[in-house]
């Protein structure tokens, strides 16, 4: 039973561990995906704001733009006057201004080096080339890196009235810059939440160079070379698969979104490191249970034992009953004798007179007295049976040697025990072989032991002058 329960306990360890690391990863998996999906998410809000508020800096800029124009072409005077240009400047709160001629030459403005610079300067000048063929036109540039210095600045240019200069302010924007710095690919993984053996990267979808990760050192690595190989991967829609990153098992999820391709790596170590915990609770929970289940198998099995000895067991004897001797004669009538088996039919001899003349608390003892001399000469060789007020069965395996030993060890146990409690106790007896019989059933055995045993009471009455 031990084994058993022991064997049940480990097939459910196992079967639990396989269920722990199922779960672990799909723990891991779903953590990952959050957090996929929270950067994306992230990433999206980020360039929504700086759309809006490039939009609104344009919007604002351009205000200013033909506010310093209209100014201008109330006092034409204030084209060469570099001062008070440079009054303006702060005023408007913007950082230079230029004064463009038809052609789109910078004739006058805040910043004297930039004279001469044209729209065919360079490519960020080049941009507001249309105005010169569209005097209705109004633009404004995102913030670009200027042509003489590199240094990132918007400008938003106007014509004036009356269509003989425009005006252009150029601003550093600062706020929006610091939008932009805030919003990096970088420093959004990098204040993503921590948790130990997850690492989060951004690339660029076109190179797979990683743009922001969880590891400054991965930054400017490529997905490839920190053992991310998109492959023939479909992430699109988010794969999950397993890799080794970093030199660590993990598993991944992976989605390509808006031109960058995020991932989330999940330590399988850290992952099954959190299942420990559970198996182990759970291991403990099935050792309890199974000290449990044994306990009340055990306590069961020996209720079972006890109803069932208690069943086939005579209580003054405790030899085997007459239920227990009918379910052995069914048996024996359903499969072949043994050719050693000994039929014997045994039978108290005086019970009624010594029940009748010394009650039957002798009648009783009487009983137990022939039960203890049967047991321990017939006991070694196999069952006996009680199957009536006087009346036994033994059903033992004796060769024709053994056999007589027996008889004779019976007759001297039964004259030891009457010496020894001042009681005559005679059993008649009936004893057939199978081997003397072949060709009989346990019940034509049985009815001859039982004619041999009243024989043999005949005899001893006989010899002994009485009949009962």
């Amino acid at each position: 039973m031990a084994v058993i329960v022991a064997v049940s306990v480990l097939m459910l360890v196992w079967f639990a561990y396989l269920v722990l690391v199922d779960d672990a990863q799909r723990q891991a998996m779903k953590t990952s995906r959050v957090l996929v999906d929270q950067v994306e998410r992230i990433i999206k809000s980020n360039e929504e704001k700086q759309i809006a508020l490039t939009s609104s800096l344009k919007e604002d800029y351009m205000t200013r733009a033909r506010a310093i124009a209209y100014v201008v072409d109330q006092d034409p005077s204030l084209e060469n006057d570099l001062k008070e240009l440079n009054k303006i400047a702060r005023l408007m709160s913007v950082d230079e201004i230029h004064l463009f001629d038809e052609s789109g030459t910078i004739r006058w403005g805040t910043v004297p080096k930039y004279y001469g610079y044209s729209f065919d300067s360079g490519e960020q000048m080049a941009y507001f080339k249309p105005m010169l063929t569209d005097k209705s036109l109004a633009m404004c540039q995102d913030m670009t890196p200027n042509t003489a210095e590199a240094k990132p600045m918007m400008y938003a240019i106007c014509w004036n009235e009356k269509g003989t200069r425009m005006i252009q302010v150029g601003i550093e924007p600062t706020r929006l810059i610091s939008e932009m710095h805030t919003s990096a690919i970088s420093e959004i993984v990098r204040d993503m939440p921590a948790y130990v053996g997850v690492n989060i990267f951004v690339a660029n979808a076109a190179s797979g160079r990683i743009e922001g990760a969880s590891l400054a050192a991965d930054v400017g690595k490529t997905l490839s070379e920190v053992g991310l190989a998109v492959g023939t991967r479909d992430i699109n829609r988010a794969a999950e698969f397993e890799a080794t990153v970093g030199g660590e098992p993990c598993y991944v999820v992976m989605h390509r979104f808006a031109g960058h391709i995020v991932a989330c790596t999940y330590s399988v170590r850290q992952a099954n490191g959190t299942m420990i915990t559970g198996l182990v609770m759970m291991l403990m929970y099935l050792l309890a249970a199974g000290a449990v289940i044994a306990f009340t198998v055990r306590r069961m099995t020996a209720r079972l034992m006890d109803e069932q000895r208690n069943a086939t067991t005579d209580q003054m004897t405790e030899l085997l009953n007459r239920r227990a001797y009918e379910d052995t004669a069914r048996s024996y009538e359903r499969t072949p004798l043994e050719k050693n088996l000994v039929y014997v039919s045994l039978d108290l001899n005086g019970l009624k007179r010594t029940n009748d003349t010394l009650g039957h608390d002798a009648g009783d003892k009487l009983i137990r007295g022939a039960a203890q001399c049967m047991r321990l000469c017939f006991g070694n060789y196999g069952q006996l049976y009680r199957v009536g007020g006087d009346e036994f069965v033994a059903l033992i395996f004796a060769d024709d040697d053994r056999l007589e030993r027996i008889r004779m060890d019976f007759r001297n146990t039964l004259a030891e025990w009457s010496s020894n409690n001042d009681m005559e106790l005679t059993i008649s007896c009936g004893f057939v072989p199978v081997r003397q019989c072949p060709n009989k059933t346990f019940a034509q055995i049985a009815k001859l032991a039982d004619m041999r045993m009243y024989e043999d009471k005949k005899r001893h009455y006989s010899h002994a002058g009485t009949t009962a």
